[in-house]
């Protein structure tokens, strides 16, 4: 076990997410600290009941919203403070999930919704705005199993989305409906369905994230496993990491959750589960900078090939080796893919204007290195859509002498270069990496570069 316990990655793109049910809301500050030091960042809060009076509770014991108002602190007096306890550690979402295998809960929303609609007089709306008010969730999780009534499933996610919740739903089966629903509920309103929870355990043994049928698009599918003593098929940490990377492998999912916290709260095992998912798909961190429009000079060369002596990586005839930097590399939790090796493969810096892919992003991750000595207080430049910019001074250590900048890692270690003969220089060598904060509150559009030609950029990927 002690081989999975690592730190999670605070650059997930996707959510590492925990369900369960009493131990997240009855008060134990065991069980609360452990999901907030717990390399989790979505806790799944299991299972809301909606009764035909709109009333709201977990598990028929903990009424949570009734008449418009919040009631839960009568019952668990701690509990908002516990879920912004949770919230200040690893955990960025808290989701609230309705339903699951009991029958009523989407009969009773659609009846309510029939009655009432979904208005600021409804019951539903004045009891979710309510547990808005009093509580950090983030998002609604809709998991009906039994129900299936899309019109009016549609309307409550859209009064949740207009609420400022975000709706996520949690199918096992079913395929067609659900892709049809999360469609029609980002057409109506454009983001609100941001995830799905695919249960791949009990009655979703066989599901694949990686499956055509659960397709939807640009919203990310997590897959769901099952811990070693809940329902099977049962997964230790060690095989929910080989399972989750080879669905990693096959389509790049971005996060997974685990069912369930009940089971193993207080045993020191969510933390170890948290590292598994997320090491499973570490390598699928963050959303690559095309460079290759910009590539103006071959720096990567596989072993043995000869080229010019004045060519190469730092233009006298010197190279990375294809065969040890390979296509790939993760540094800080981002994936770095390369340019295709004897080939312009690599930007020369020159003043280039580069363009970003469009989003909103926490960081521009680089890899980088100067060559042909440090290449000192060199300037990068973010713009944004809006035509602000935030600026960057990076001082670069040749690719042979690290000098340690503030700012500056060693990302890659190879222990020769290629020649422009063919053969090899054996000596260290370093490959940097740099992370440059950004305003995520805006919408990145370029970067330009420094005008230093001995500044080589390898590549760019950008992280939420």
């Amino acid at each position: 076990m002690a081989a999975f316990l690592t730190t999670a990655s605070s650059a997930q793109t996707g959510y590492v997410g925990l369900l369960g049910g009493g131990p997240l809301y009855e008060h134990n500050t065991t069980y609360v600290n452990e999901v907030e030091n717990s390399g989790f960042t979505e806790v799944i809060v299991w299972s809301m009941e909606v009764k035909s009076n709109g009333d709201l509770n977990f598990n028929g014991n903990f009424l949570i919203a009734s008449g418009g108002a919040y009631v839960g602190a009568s019952t668990y007096p701690d509990f908002a403070s516990d879920l912004a306890t949770m919230k200040q550690g690893t955990v960025k979402r808290i989701t609230f999930s309705i339903g699951s295998s009991n029958v009523g809960d989407f009969q009773d929303i659609e009846s309510l919704v029939d009655s009432q609609g979904t208005g600021p007089s409804s019951i539903l709306y004045q009891n979710f705005a309510a547990l808005k008010a009093a509580l950090p969730v983030d998002a609604i999780d809709l998991d009906d199993e039994n129900n299936y009534d899309s019109s009016s499933t549609i309307q409550f996610a859209e009064m949740l989305g207009g609420l400022g919740y975000h709706v996520m739903i949690d199918p096992y089966t079913n395929a067609s409906y659900w892709t049809s629903v999360v469609s029609q509920i980002n057409s109506q309103l454009p983001g609100t369905a941001d995830g799905v929870h695919l249960q791949t355990y009990s009655g979703g043994d066989g599901n694949s994230p990686c499956s055509s049928s659960w397709n939807f698009g640009s919203v990310p599918v997590y897959p769901g496993v099952s811990d070693a003593s809940s329902a099977p098929p049962t997964l230790t940490p060690a095989e929910t990491e080989s399972t989750i990377a080879s669905w990693y492998s096959q389509c790049g999912i971005t996060g997974g959750w685990l069912w369930n916290y009940d089971h193993i709260a207080g045993t020191g095992e969510a933390s170890q589960y948290a590292a598994a998912i997320s090491a499973g798909v570490q390598a699928g961190i963050g959303t690559a900078a095309s460079l290759s429009s910009s590539f103006n000079r071959i720096g990567i060369y596989t072993d043995g090939t000869q080229f010019s002596s004045t060519g190469g990586l730092d233009g006298v005839g010197n190279a990375y080796s294809a065969n040890l930097l390979g296509m790939s590399q993760t540094w800080n939790g981002a994936k770095f893919t390369f340019g295709e090796p004897n080939y312009s493969n690599v930007v020369s810096a020159g003043a280039q204007t580069i363009s970003l892919p469009s989003g909103s992003f926490a960081t521009l991750d680089m890899l980088a290195t100067g060559v042909n000595g440090d290449q000192t207080s060199q300037t990068f430049t973010v713009y944004y859509t809006d035509g602000s910019d935030s600026v960057f001074t990076q001082s670069l250590s040749d690719w042979a002498k690290p000098q340690s900048y503030s700012g500056e890692s060693e990302a890659v270690t190879m222990s020769y270069r290629d020649k422009a003969n063919g053969g090899m220089e054996d000596k260290t060598y370093y490959l940097y990496g740099y992370s440059f904060p950004l305003n995520d509150t805006k919408t990145v559009s370029s970067i330009v570069l420094p005008s230093d030609s001995n500044v080589e950029v390898v590549a760019i990927t950008l992280v939420p």
